[in-house]
């Protein structure tokens, strides 16, 4: 039955992608099928993410500031002047599903990373605490900040493929919002999800559709088929008029006047998040078990008692509440850099699905700790982050040879897999062999 409606769903969707319409010289954007990771990886397939200094806010429809990078706002509002104009001389019909006094009601505000991350990693902190840790005395057997690593370890590598902990795997993942980028807006109150496609299509129906997609182009935006109340910037709109003509039209045209082309707008208004994976790491399994230590400050020991005679009838147990130790200092020594490195790259090649057999493993670790003691931390890190990408991009609007989308059928059976893995009690291959440790 759960697989008949999930067909259902799926054949929905696609009967949807395939009435909408096509209009000469116009993109689209389809953010489930082909530009999933569009502005979260850049055009050497790394993951991004956006300097919050290059934000601006927009005419918003809600109490909540909404925000974008700047020269897409830019955009957005000659957008709306342009749409207002059109309005007042009669142009196009006040009547109709698309505002002719556009205002941002989702931004990047809905897809603030940090927040976002944070709350994420809140929500697989309490399952491993509420699920995975109640199996088998498993939190008693956490007695300092050593035992909550390895433990989170385990449970982490049972499911990481599907959610990651790595903030890089976050980003690529389908647990991130699009809005992430800075790059979308969308200018209506609707919501989304399979039980709305007959909304979608009052928007393509509508009677000012036509205008509004070949009249956004002109600033540089795409209409999102899934959502064509969505507006997401072109980062390579106008540039063969730029490549052929000279000349600035579309997204090139407000670019410039921020200084910014197409060529270079990831390494000025980007930030590769491989290169802060570390620290990341490091943080975010300290802020959690500050978290733990605070809930559970003690556990429980178990101690069997036998008599003279040594008769296991005899045999007595006993239980007693310990302290756990406190959250440690963080130790900056190479021994400690090697030791997180290698659980990065255990991590990562979890995350992306990579071989995971011990002796590639090894091999690639000593490749690490190799090149962080012969150069740095970076290209240690460099070396982890080519190694699992797993992106290769050719342009913004390609899905590329690596492309990460997935069917929404397979998303929810991958979900029910999850968890049946997270709370089966069978071993997981965790360990991170070599020169450290933590304490």
């Amino acid at each position: 039955m759960a697989q008949n409606i999930v067909e259902s769903a799926f054949n929905s969707k696609q009967n949807l992608n395939d009435m909408f319409p096509q209009f000469p010289g116009v993109k689209t954007f389809d953010l489930h099928k082909k530009h999933l990771l569009y502005g979260r990886i850049d055009k050497d397939g790394d993951a991004v993410y956006l300097d919050d200094s290059n934000l601006k806010a927009l005419h918003g429809g809600s109490a909540e500031t909404q925000l974008a990078v700047d020269f897409v706002c830019n955009a957005f509002s000659d957008l709306r002047k342009n749409i207002r104009s059109a309005a007042n001389s009669g142009f196009i019909s006040k009547d109709g599903l698309y505002p002719t006094n556009l205002r941002a009601f989702k931004s990047w505000s809905n897809g603030d990373l940090e927040y976002r991350y944070n709350q994420y990693l809140n929500k697989l902190y309490t399952t491993f605490v509420d699920s995975y840790l109640s199996v088998d005395r498993r939190g008693e057997k956490i007695k300092n900040y050593k035992g909550f690593v390895k433990e989170f370890l385990k449970f982490a590598l049972r499911t990481t493929e599907y959610f990651p902990i790595t903030k890089t795997g976050f980003i690529t993942s389908l647990h991130c919002s699009p809005f992430v980028s800075g790059l979308m807006i969308e200018v209506a109150e609707e919501s989304h999800g399979l039980q709305n496609n007959a909304r979608i299509l009052d928007y393509v129906n509508d009677q000012s559709f036509a205008f509004f997609v070949n009249e956004v182009k002109k600033f540089g935006f795409m209409v999102d088929k899934n959502a064509p109340w969505r507006l997401v910037f072109n980062l390579a709109s106008g540039l063969k008029d730029k490549k052929d003509e000279g000349r600035l039209t579309g997204g090139q045209l407000y670019m410039d006047r921020s200084a910014v082309s197409y060529e270079n707008i990831f390494e000025t208004y980007y930030r590769k998040a491989y290169l802060d994976e570390y620290s990341n790491l490091k943080n975010k399994f300290y802020s959690l078990y500050q978290s733990f230590y605070l809930q559970f400050n003690t556990y429980e020991s178990l101690k069997y008692i036998t008599d003279s005679t040594g008769r296991c009838n005899a045999v007595k147990l006993t239980s007693e509440r310990k302290d756990r130790e406190p959250p440690p200092m963080i130790l900056e020594t190479k021994e400690e850099d090697e030791y997180w490195l290698k659980l990065l790259l255990k991590l990562r090649l979890a995350e992306t699905g990579e071989n995971q057999d011990i002796a590639f493993f090894d091999s690639h670790a000593k490749k690490v700790v190799s090149r962080y003691r012969l150069f740095d931390i970076d290209t240690a890190l460099k070396h982890i982050n080519d190694l699992t990408k797993g992106h290769e991009v050719t342009n913004f609007l390609s899905k590329g040879a690596y492309w990460h989308g997935i069917t929404e059928k397979e998303y929810e059976q991958r979900k029910v897999e999850a968890m049946k893995i997270v709370l089966e009690p069978s071993s997981v291959n965790y360990a991170i062999t070599g020169t450290g440790n933590t304490k």
